[in-house]
């Protein structure tokens, strides 16, 4: 297939196979065959000539070739927009699906080719070039230009853009990852946020910050220290040299604002003093002969507000208005978990007294690192962990308890789970409910032994009446209690050491069956009515075990959703 690439591409460009060894650069040592091309395009009113390298892997029908352009071409160019820093040409999005069968590689190649010219040779018009740089301004400051200049992509902004507060920023002293600093502009989001922080033990100091004008469409590419005087004048703010000479070294930050609103910055890694010279100010430093060539640390600010998350999540901004209570968080209830954060809830509420022991690990959601802590704590630590601007608030004890503290937990709320798998609290709460005239709706979700069914009951606040009398002659359960009671609650020795037993896979394949019901309810349905939903596991499981089955159920029931109106 390579050669006959190479026959279609000689036909109208003067084509060679090249030794990489011979081009002494570590990016192409991956490639298995490479084509040099050189060819002539139109630049600046007169014919230039340019030298690319087509590199091809081991596995052409996965791998699309690469094309480079050669250091002593692009340097009398440079900057060319979608031209990377190792010199590499962005031809196609390479996150797009681009589907293609071997044999069509030649025309694909020759493409590609024309394509590279065309990027190059576009790239002398003022105008189209500034419009590719300002959509892609990002990129091209992320880029690294030479052996001594780097852009560090450690840092993150929390930026309303709908406001214009004073910017703030913050040096994390503990781990984040690879961050090391924050900017922000809104102290609701910020205090969200300082509170994650806080609950994960990251410590972080404020430090001082410039922000500069920059109003250029094209990113100022290479910044070296004495480059970086022009953006601090007196335009940007007064008496600049005292504020800047205040500081020992790069304990400050400088940022900018393109014209899209999106946030830069730089610091300065070489203010320590010069040997042998006396000791300089910081503005004297910048255009000093010892270092005025180093190269600003360019900062690359990663934007984690929630709206912008959300956006580049689902695609569109989310309300996020509805808030959740959820009380039980057992085997089932840190299953479902799983599944309730991934909606769009504002606030959760999780209440459970206990603590998370050894004997259910199997089934629970969360592993052995998390042995004695509470269950709450657990699930929040995790809930915070993928956003942390959820409010999460934890209860650790009985609904009871929290009631007698908060009689409106039910009604400041817009949704309850209650998960306790016992039927004493389930209708204490049913009572409860009724008794203060609760306007909001509540979910109870349990699961048989061996998991033969499992049950969710969707109640409505003006059938609560409906739901106790349902609950306690309930007519969906498989298993018949009497007939299989030395079978599904089992015990190890003590008297207090008995269990129900059933698996997570199991558990997990109830929970995804009928989790659609479940968001439907919340996010779809402006009129819901009080239903049931069951579901109903391995049939043929069931008898393997010798269990006492209902008359009704045989194996077409296996892994069967129903729902039922009350």
């Amino acid at each position: 297939m390579i050669s006959e690439i190479f026959d279609t591409l000689n036909k109208t460009e003067n084509c060679k196979y090249v030794d990489k060894n011979t081009l002494n650069d570590k990016k192409f040592n991956g490639y298995n065959t490479i084509i040099s091309v050189d060819t002539e395009i139109s630049f600046d009113s007169k014919l230039i000539e340019i030298k690319l390298y087509i590199c091809f892997g081991e596995k052409l029908e996965i791998n699309l070739p690469k094309i480079f352009i050669d250091k002593l071409s692009y340097e009398p160019l440079k900057y060319v927009p979608h031209i990377n820093s190792d010199l590499s040409i962005c031809i196609i999005d390479e996150s797009l699906n681009f589907f293609y069968s071997a044999d069509e590689l030649p025309s694909i190649v020759l493409d590609f080719v024309s394509k590279a010219k065309a990027i190059i040779r576009d790239s002398e018009n003022e105008e189209y070039s500034k419009q590719e740089f300002t959509r892609e301004f990002q990129a091209y400051w992320s880029i690294s230009y030479s052996k001594d200049d780097k852009c560090n992509q450690n840092g993150l902004a929390l930026i309303d853009h709908t406001i214009d507060n004073e910017v703030h920023a913050i040096l994390f002293t503990g781990g984040i990852g690879n961050y090391r600093y924050l900017i922000y502009n809104d102290r609701n989001l910020f205090s969200k946020f300082s509170d994650y922080l806080r609950k994960r033990e990251i410590a972080y100091i404020p430090i001082p910050i410039f922000q500069v004008n920059y109003n250029k469409e094209v990113p100022p590419f290479e910044i070296t220290y004495e480059d970086s005087k022009q953006y601090l004048g007196e335009d940007s703010f007064p008496d600049i040299k005292k504020q800047f000479n205040k500081f020992k070294g790069n304990d400050f930050l400088i940022i900018f604002k393109n014209i899209q609103n999106e946030y830069y910055g730089w610091k300065y890694s070489h203010f320590e003093k010069i040997n042998g010279f006396r000791n300089k100010s910081n503005w004297e430093k910048l255009t000093s002969p010892i270092i005025k060539e180093k190269k600003v640390d360019r900062i690359k600010f990663s934007e984690i507000t929630p709206n912008r998350l959300t956006k580049r999540t689902d695609g569109v901004e989310r309300n996020l208005s509805l808030s959740i209570n959820v009380i039980g968080l057992g085997s089932v209830g840190s299953n479902l978990m799983q599944f309730l954060s991934k909606l769009n809830f504002k606030q959760i509420n999780l209440v459970d007294p206990d603590i998370l022991s050894i004997e259910n690990i199997y089934r629970y959601n969360y592993g052995l690192n998390f042995i004695h802590e509470y269950k709450t704590k657990v699930v929040q630590y995790n809930l915070l962990n993928k956003n942390p601007f959820l409010e999460v608030n934890t209860f650790e004890k009985s609904i009871i308890d929290l009631l007698n503290n908060k009689p409106s937990f039910f009604s400041d709320n817009d949704y309850s789970f209650l998960i306790t798998g016992n039927t004493r609290s389930e209708l204490y709460i049913l009572e409860y409910l009724q008794e203060t005239n609760t306007d909001k709706p509540l979910f109870i979700i349990w699961v048989e032994p061996y998991m033969a069914s499992g049950q969710i009951m969707y109640i409505e606040p003006k059938d609560i009446a409906k739901a106790k009398d349902l609950l306690l002659n309930y007519p969906h359960h498989i298993l018949k209690s009497v007939e299989n009671s030395d079978k599904i609650y089992l015990k190890e020795g003590s008297c207090q050491s008995g269990y129900y037993p059933y698996s997570e896979s199991y558990l997990v394949l109830f929970l995804s069956a009928c989790f659609p019901y479940i968001y439907d309810i919340i996010f779809r349905n402006s009129k819901n009515i009080s239903h049931t939903i069951s579901w109903y596991g391995d049939i043929n499981f069931l008898n393997s075990l010798e269990l006492v089955l209902k008359d009704n159920i045989n194996e077409s029931f296996t892994f069967k959703v129903i729902k039922n109106e009350f």
